[in-house]
């Protein structure tokens, strides 16, 4: 019974306080905005590789507990052996923050969808990709937004295409819970 006691004194005391933790945190935003630069290294087969770089658009809707609803337009532009190369993505995605900080928000996402390239011809093709983001706060009104690392693979035409995406960007969060 004593030990109830003090357990129970122990709440009381201690709830307060981490109320008060809770309430100096900011509000998540509902949604955020991000628009920023991204490169692809495209996998063209045959071992041959293109650079390309171009823009990114990525509405997200945050659902709770870190998780958040996202979509994608990512539009490239290069060029590879048969002349010049554009790439439109339009992907569908999830994403969790990890062990995220005051300072830095790491997270992980998985995304699936469709890309458009024209070079001489038009191909569209089914991705799936994931990989590792970072949001970097800067203001109440705007932050950082890197994703260092994704992988995206493609299937066209019965052959296996891996390629290597990284993006920066800016996000401004959309409205607050």
């Amino acid at each position: 019974m004593k030990h109830l006691a003090r357990l129970a004194l122990a709440a009381l005391i201690l709830t307060p306080s981490a109320r008060a933790q809770v309430a100096g945190q900011p509000k998540p935003p509902l949604a955020t905005l991000t628009a920023g630069w991204t490169y692809l290294w495209a996998d063209q087969g045959a071992n041959y590789r293109s650079n390309l770089n171009g823009w990114f658009v990525r509405p997200t809707v945050y659902i709770g507990r870190g998780a958040s609803i996202f979509f994608s337009n990512s539009n490239y532009y290069g060029a590879n052996a048969k002349g010049s190369l554009n790439s439109h993505g339009f992907t569908l995605g999830v994403a969790k923050q990890v062990f995220p900080t005051p300072h830095l928000k790491p997270s992980i996402f998985l995304e699936a969808g469709d890309v458009r390239a024209s070079s001489k011809t038009i191909t569209n093709q089914a991705l799936v990709a994931a990989g590792v983001g970072l949001s970097i706060p800067l203001a109440k009104w705007a932050a950082l937004s890197i994703t260092p690392a994704e992988y995206v693979f493609l299937y066209p035409h019965a052959d296996w295409r891996n390629d290597f995406n990284a993006k920066a960007g800016l996000s401004f969060p959309l409205g607050h819970r």
